[in-house]
């Protein structure tokens, strides 16, 4: 069993290969074409954000709205006795994001380790759980993760992940920074860019402008 990590990039998506370090992409592959129902449900492209849970789910934002994509099964599987997705991003589990803001799409989100959640909106964040709801902030990057702010992610950010063994990192543009998932203080000597670390991004998919990241820990 090996974790995968897909970066989102329009309609496509580049799967890679974190073992043996350190990693390359495996291929490039269309959304609409592998990922189940999401041309179904109108999440084949241009997706904002994109976050894991501990249950095996993988949640897609895009604008106002989210699918639950149910990864061992490769599908969106819809709650019984409940609408179908997509879900306005309120309802559910996040409603903890009603009048943030946050409520209207997302930047970016990974998450904690704990159970919690953080959640970036232009140059906000927040933490957050259910059935806690809102733990820290929303307030801007700069106050809550000012080594972030000056590593040059204090808005914008295009997504983020968290590994099975705690290394967590944010995107954006070209470049990406590892940092604690708790506190959100950059690790020493970050940014890098992204392209000069993780191999064999190829010339039609390049490692930069990822509009969501997420990671399959337990892929066969």
């Amino acid at each position: 069993m090996g974790a995968k990590i897909y970066f989102v990039k329009g309609g496509n998506y580049a799967r890679y290969q974190l073992d043996p370090d350190p990693g390359t992409v495996e291929y490039v592959k269309a959304i609409a074409t592998n990922w189940g129902s999401m041309a179904a449900r109108g999440f084949a492209s241009d997706l904002n954000a994109a976050v894991n849970d501990a249950g095996g789910y993988v949640y897609f934002y895009k604008g106002g709205t989210y699918v639950r994509y149910d990864i061992a099964q490769n599908n969106i599987v819809d709650l019984a006795g409940e609408p179908p997705y997509p879900w306005p991003i309120t309802n559910g589990w996040a409603s903890f994001l009603t009048g943030t803001g946050f409520e209207d799409y997302l930047d970016g989100a990974f998450d904690v380790g704990d159970g919690s959640y953080w959640f970036f909106h232009d140059d906000r964040c927040l933490r957050a759980n259910d059935p806690s709801g809102i733990l820290e902030g929303p307030d801007s990057i700069s106050s809550i993760a000012p080594s972030l702010a000056d590593a040059g992610f204090g808005a914008d950010i295009d997504d983020g992940v968290r590994l099975p063994d705690g290394r967590t990192y944010l995107f954006k543009g070209d470049q990406y920074v590892r940092l604690d998932p708790v506190t959100l203080a950059v690790d020493p000597g970050y940014p890098l860019t992204t392209a000069d670390q993780w191999k064999g991004f190829p010339s039609t998919f390049s490692a930069a402008d990822f509009d969501a990241v997420w990671i399959n820990p337990n892929h066969p």
